[in-house]
Formats: C-alpha cells, structure tokens, sequence
C-alpha cells in the first residue's frame, strides 16, 4: 500500500489520525451517509493536504448492501463545495446534488458511479472527491474499515486533537513509526474531554455525536446531534468524526 501512496503523496508519507470500523445495519437511516466531500468534515487549515483514504469492505459489497457511489471527476480541482448539516437524523454534513452539479459541471442523473466492492479489494480516492454510501437494503450487516494517508508534514485536518504519524521516510528503508506515540491520544476519548462540559457527550456510551464540522456549515435540520452541539459550542471546542 505504501508503496502504491509514495506515486499520489511522495516519499515521505504519514498515517492520518482519521481511521474508522463502520457497522452499515440494514434498513436503518441513521447509516445512510449522503453526498459529502471528506474536507467538509476536516479543519479549514487541511484544505490545501491531499489525503487519500482506502475504503476496505470487509464482504462483497454492492447496491443491494450500501456501497459507495462517487462522482468521477470532481476532485480534480481540489475545491470543497458547500455543504449544510445536519441531514435527516444524523450527524453528517450534506452536500445538494444542485451544488454539485453547479460547481462541478456534472449531470448528478448520469455521472455518479456504483461501486461494487468484492471482498479482498478497496476503494482508493482523496478527500475531494464527492461521495455517499447507500441504504443497506440486505438483511446483513455491512462492514467496512478505512484508512487515510498524506504528505509528511501537511496539516492532519482533526482540529488539533491528533497528530499524524509518520509511516515511510525519504532515504531510510528501516524507518520504523512510532506507534506508541500516535496510539497515546485516543482520537475519540480526546473529542469526549473536549466536550466534557456537556453531561451527554462525557458518556463514551452515548448514541449523540457532535463536532466542529457543525460549526463549520448552515445547521437546516436540527436534530439531537445538533441539539448537543448548540450545548456544548457555549462551554468550548469540539472533536471529529465523519461517516460512509
């Protein structure tokens, strides 16, 4: 994989700390991810970083179970769209066909793209590229992990919570990464304490997921992720998430 990453990113490459294990349960609108763009979700300060994510199923994934859809092309320019939040139930930013196919010049009833993902094989795309994962219309579970890599010292786009960790270096085959380092913070216990004002968002256990990303764009559902987030935006900052 490193290997493929050093002819996107370049020699020296490090681990982004957004990595995730998605659960897709059937018929449920709460893992229904819509359109979005990756950097909707990152700080501002990441939006000139190439982060390029690998999207591993964990089983053959296709329409019937919640694959990905893409819209080919658009990352092309490296520019991030407006999105609005929150959509439906969720907590995920959502980004309107009509915007994309006015700043992406693309036909949103022709362009976008199914991805059927056999089991073995992953999806390889960067943070422009606009994307959302389907209803999973099975009666299975679908599961996913995914990964993100970047350029050596490029902002991580987490808001400060997480630094990267850095995986291959330039000249130096036996360059070994500090995992103790990078696995020292904990990405989500550190957005937990960066909300701990909140009662509901100091329980690790609770269903109510809210972030900066909220802050970034036009709230035009409110719903109880939003609720929590209007909270705790008066007691102080707030972490990452994002979700396909």
């Amino acid at each position: 994989m490193l290997n493929l990453l050093e002819d996107i990113v370049g020699p020296n490459i490090s681990f982004n700390p957004v990595w995730n294990l998605r659960t897709k349960t059937p018929n449920n609108a709460a893992s229904t991810v819509p359109w979005h763009q990756d950097s909707g979700y990152f700080d501002v300060e990441s939006y000139n970083t190439l982060i390029v994510t690998a999207w591993v199923p964990l089983l053959d994934t296709n329409e019937q179970n919640g694959t990905l859809q893409m819209v080919p092309g658009c990352h092309r320019d490296g520019y991030i769209a407006k999105h609005t939040c929150c959509a439906g139930p969720t907590w995920y930013i959502d980004l309107d066909e009509d915007i994309i196919e006015k700043e992406f010049g693309v036909d949103m009833a022709k362009d976008p793209v199914t991805l059927d993902v056999p089991y073995g094989s992953f999806l390889l795309f960067n943070n422009f590229t606009p994307h959302r994962s389907l209803n999973n219309r099975s009666d299975v579970v679908r599961w996913s992990i995914d990964f993100r890599w970047q350029r050596t010292g490029t902002p991580a786009g987490l808001f400060g919570l997480k630094p990267t960790c850095e995986v291959r270096r330039d000249g130096e085959p036996d360059f070994r990464p500090d995992w103790d380092s990078f696995d020292s913070v904990d990405r989500n216990r550190a957005q937990l304490e960066s909300m701990a004002r909140d009662e509901s968002a100091a329980d690790e256990f609770s269903a109510v997921i809210s972030g900066p990303w909220m802050k970034k764009w036009e709230i035009v559902n409110h719903n109880k992720h939003t609720d929590a987030f209007e909270r705790t935006r008066k007691a102080g900052s707030l972490g990452c998430c994002m979700g396909d």
